[in-house]
């Protein structure tokens, strides 16, 4: 159990790593996005911003899925009825069709791979949200220095 529970560990660190430098990369490509965009109105700024987000964090859960695999492949851990790439989709997700279930003592790294997924699609989500206030502060602001310029007029 406690094999399973640190070689899992080292997966999911791999996972963060990979999450941890995609992010990053949508951190500085949005930033450039958002410059660039800043004379557009919301809808126009949003939707690239949005894209880049979201075909970024795609990218790295799939990445990350595909490291899961990999790790099931090397652990021999395998489920009846599927390749490991879709047993570790499944997991990831935390979906558990149920009918795919890995023989008995290699049953922890399942729902380690479930945990490990659950939190980086919350941290996707929260860096989706961020893109989305960045765009809006921006149009916000544009707004207050637009009505500061008619009240001065």
């Amino acid at each position: 159990m406690l094999g399973q529970l640190a070689l899992s560990a080292c997966v999911s660190l791999l996972t963060f790593i990979l999450h941890a430098a995609m992010t990053a990369g949508v951190v500085v490509v949005t930033n450039r996005i958002a410059r660039r965009t800043d004379h557009l109105h919301v809808a126009g700024r949003l939707i690239p911003l949005l894209i880049v987000t979201m075909v970024a964090l795609m990218i790295a859960h799939v990445l990350e899925i595909a490291l899961w695999a990999a790790f099931y492949d090397f652990a021999g851990i395998v489920a009846p009825n599927v390749n490991s790439f879709e047993f570790a989709f499944e997991n990831y997700t935390a979906l558990g069709y149920g009918d795919a279930v890995p023989g008995s003592g290699q049953r922890l790294i399942g729902p380690v791979t479930s945990l490990n997924g659950l939190l980086l699609i919350g941290w996707s989500v929260a860096i989706i949200f961020e893109v989305m206030r960045m765009a809006d502060v921006q149009f916000e602001k544009r707004a207050r220095l637009g009505g500061r310029r008619q009240r001065r007029r």
